[in-house]
């Protein structure tokens, strides 16, 4: 369920769209929009598994012993990037259909998606760009 502040989020972020990108219907529009929030949320999981790492468990049994330690998963780190590419060039097509430039931050303290609007709007401490934060 969303909060007042994510509502409100969304519907500041779509009002701002429809005004930079009135060639969008209505339909396709929300469409767009939710479909940029799931890759958001996706992008920032990404960005923290980079930052803390993909940890696998790893257990061995020596001298009668339990030893239990992480190790970095590497097929882990392989699919994230894999991921990260693939929503990378849809969210790029997405702008590219919206008429907007678009930015990646690879850092999990702020929006992963950023959008530079014709209209130079901001939603964010930069005032530069639009970020997806609902």
């Amino acid at each position: 369920m969303a909060t007042k502040k994510q509502i409100e989020e969304y519907q500041e972020t779509e009002y701002q769209f429809f005004e930079d990108a009135p060639h969008i219907s209505a339909s396709r529009m929300r469409v767009i929009l939710d479909r940029i929030h799931r890759y958001e949320v996706t992008l920032q999981r990404i960005n923290e598994n980079d930052c803390n790492g993909h940890p696998r468990t790893k257990i061995e049994y020596r001298d009668g012993k339990k030893y239990e330690y992480s190790i970095e998963d590497v097929e882990w780190t392989e699919r994230d990037a894999k991921k990260e590419a693939s929503i990378q060039k849809i969210i790029q097509e997405y702008a590219k259909e919206l008429g907007f430039s678009v930015d990646f931050n690879g850092d999990p303290r702020g929006g992963a998606i950023r959008f530079s609007l014709p209209s130079g709007k901001s939603n964010n401490w930069d005032q530069k760009t639009w970020g997806i934060y609902w």
